[in-house]
C-alpha cells in the first residue's frame, strides 16, 4: 500500500497473504498445460479439480510452512526468516523505483493499494512477477480470503482515511480505535518506504546518474554551485 499524506510518500507491506496453487502435480514434461504452470484463478477455475487439494486452491503462510516443514524438512526452511524478508525487500524497492514519479503533483492525500505476484525456484529465492493495481478483492470461495481482504482494507483504511477524520476532542469512546498514522500496533502493514527517509539518499544517487534529468529547486541548485 502507497499513501501520501501532506505530501509525504510512505510505502506499506502487508504481513499477510496467500499462495495460489494447481489442480495438477508439477512436471516440465508438459509445458502447455496450463493447469499445471498457471495458478491464476481464472485458469484453475475451469477445471474439475479446482478445490480438491486446497479449499478454494488457496493456502496461507502458515499452511505453506505446515508443507514445507512435511516435505522438505532438511532445507530447515523457515517462510517467515528466509523467504518474507525476500518480499519485503522486493516491495521496498519497488517503491523506491517509482519515487519522485508515482506522485509529481505531491497531491495532499491520497492512497493505492497493489497486489504484488511473486514465484520461488527450487533454491526458494523470491521473484517478483509483476504488481497489479486494483488487485482483486472477491473473497470467492476461500476461507482465507474471507479472513484476510477485510483485514487488509481495514489496515487500509487506518493507515490512508482515519487520520484524516480524527475524533472530536474528549470523545472517549473512539479513543481505543483512534489509529495514529506514525504508529499503529493493530496494523498489519508494515513501513518499508518513508521519503523522508529515503528519499534524500535517492535523490543523491540519482544526481550521479549522467542519464537522468532531475529538477531542483534554486537552493539546491545554490548549494551544489558553492560545493
Amino acid at each position: 500500500m502507497l499513501s501520501s499524506i501532506n505530501g509525504n510518500l510512505k510505502g506499506f507491506s502487508h504481513e499477510e497473504g496467500y499462495l495460489r496453487t494447481s489442480c495438477s502435480k508439477y512436471s516440465l514434461k508438459n509445458l502447455s498445460n496450463r493447469l499445471v504452470h498457471l495458478t491464476n484463478d481464472s485458469v484453475q477455475k475451469r477445471s474439475e479439480d479446482y478445490g480438491k487439494y486446497e479449499t478454494g486452491n488457496k493456502l496461507d503462510y502458515m499452511e505453506f510452512q505446515a508443507y514445507l516443514d512435511k516435505t522438505c524438512p532438511a532445507k530447515n526452511v523457515c517462510f517467515e526468516r528466509d523467504i518474507l524478508p525476500q518480499m519485503k525487500k522486493i516491495t521496498a524497492d519497488c517503491f523506491r523505483a517509482v519515487w519522485g514519479k508515482i506522485d509529481p503533483l505531491k497531491r495532499c492525500n491520497m492512497f493505492e493499494l497493489y497486489g504484488l505476484d511473486f514465484m520461488l525456484d527450487e533454491d526458494f529465492k523470491v521473484y517478483l512477477i509483476e504488481v497489479n493495481t486494483n488487485p482483486d478483492l472477491e473473497v470467492k470461495e476461500s476461507p482465507i480470503l474471507a479472513r484476510l481482504i477485510p483485514t487488509v482494507l481495514d489496515n487500509t483504511f487506518q493507515l490512508a482515511v482515519d487520520p484524516l477524520f480524527p475524533p472530536p476532542p474528549g470523545h472517549t469512546q473512539s479513543t481505543k480505535k483512534s489509529v495514529s498514522y506514525e504508529l499503529c500496533p493493530e496494523n498489519k502493514f508494515e513501513l518499508v518506504f518513508d521519503e523522508r527517509v529515503d528519499g534524500p539518499g535517492l535523490a543523491e544517487v540519482i544526481r550521479k546518474r549522467g542519464n537522468v534529468i532531475v529538477e531542483i529547486d534554486d537552493e539546491d541548485a545554490s548549494s551544489s554551485e558553492s560545493d
